[in-house]
């Protein structure tokens, strides 16, 4: 019994290490399309929805397991990122909890 609170211990730890949610369950999805802003100085993938850019902080975290295409549809829930600066400075910089193409699932 031990061992099993050990490695359910340890899955957290390395989950919210990561940036990863584990509440995304119960968060609001928003429906968006990736763009692709790398050429532009200080700025990486935003996020398009409805007319509103979203600056992700955290799209590359391995855990989303998410193709970067430029202006591909995704599915996203998130947190906005307060104590987070962006150099871009085109949309509300914010903390993925979630994304994934909506075909995906």
């Amino acid at each position: 019994m031990g061992l099993l609170k050990i490695s359910v211990l340890a899955g957290a730890i390395s989950t919210a290490s990561l940036g990863c949610s584990t509440d995304s369950d119960v968060a609001r999805y928003v429906d968006g399309m990736l763009i692709d802003y790398t050429a532009f100085d200080g700025c990486g993938w935003v996020i398009d929805s409805d007319n509103q850019l979203f600056e992700p902080t955290n799209i590359d975290d391995t855990c989303f397991r998410i193709h970067l295409v430029d202006s591909v549809k995704v599915r996203f829930a998130y947190t906005e990122d307060e104590d987070q600066k962006s150099l871009c400075r085109v949309g509300t910089v914010i903390k993925l909890l979630d994304i994934y193409h909506p075909n995906d699932k």
